[in-house]
């Protein structure tokens, strides 16, 4: 089951950071936009690969496919 860990993040910040949980190892990072509550993924948690720049901002890893936005989270609710 894939967690998803806020961290704490200054207040004037337009996201939140959070970092991704995979059976009690954290494994990839990303951030949670503010304004329209959708995840980034900069490294994916599934294949450990950091994601080109454009596939950033929709969730989705271009390597493996994993979707952030399909998880689930305190911060999203």
């Amino acid at each position: 089951m894939i967690r998803i860990k806020t961290l704490p993040t200054p207040e004037k910040f337009d996201h939140t950071e959070v970092k991704f949980e995979i059976d009690g190892k954290i494994s990839g990072f990303g951030y949670i936009s503010k304004v329209d509550r959708k995840i980034g993924l900069i490294r994916c948690p599934i294949c450990g690969k950091e994601n080109y720049a454009p596939s950033v901002t929709s969730g989705q890893c271009a390597f493996c496919g994993f979707n952030a936005n399909d998880c689930e989270t305190e911060e999203r609710r």
